[in-house]
């Protein structure tokens, strides 16, 4: 993902869409994800990988570490909350926060998902089916309908959190921190 004009208004264009596939196991994906940053033009830019740690995703993130083209990885905690907080190895962000961003990008015109990408329709379907429910008390959750995969729309969603946050000028890896 990256940004197609960044200022003054930016709008963001998908590149590339890739589902790695349903069932892969950890290792492996790491492996994927490995190759595909160690392939030109993505070995020059040397991006930074957004990578959901909440959960499960703990101990995957964990098996990004010593692994070159994953160095700048970052992990993100989708939470209930209500505001995105730094933390060591990344980021909390409310999964509210992560999906309103996304909405607001496309009902403006201002995310743009190329038709010829092989898993866009995926992509649109998963968006279509996200859905927000609101309990009585007033608090929403978001999720894809039952039955339904948001895989794509999360890996999106985290993608354009990640190029609207500037990173810190500094950035200590995170595995030092965790000694």
């Amino acid at each position: 993902m990256r940004h197609a004009n960044p200022e003054p208004h930016p709008r963001y264009e998908v590149p590339h869409l890739e589902r790695l596939r349903l069932g892969m196991p950890y290792p492996a994906q790491v492996d994927a994800i490995e190759a595909m940053l160690s392939r030109p033009p993505l070995r020059r830019l040397s991006p930074r990988v957004l990578v959901d740690y909440t959960g499960v995703g703990r101990p995957v993130f964990d098996m990004f570490a010593g692994r070159h083209a994953l160095r700048r990885a970052q992990g993100v905690v989708i939470t209930g909350g209500r505001e995105a907080t730094r933390h060591g190895p990344g980021w909390s962000v409310p999964k509210g926060d992560l999906v309103s961003k996304l909405q607001a990008l496309l009902h403006a015109g201002e995310l743009r998902i190329a038709a010829s990408l092989p898993d866009a329709a995926v992509l649109m379907r998963e968006l279509q089916d996200f859905r927000v429910r609101y309990s009585d008390a007033g608090n929403a959750t978001f999720s894809a309908r039952e039955g339904a995969h948001d895989d794509l729309v999360l890996a999106l969603a985290l993608a354009v959190f990640g190029l609207s946050r500037p990173e810190p000028a500094t950035d200590v890896p995170w595995y030092w921190e965790r000694r």
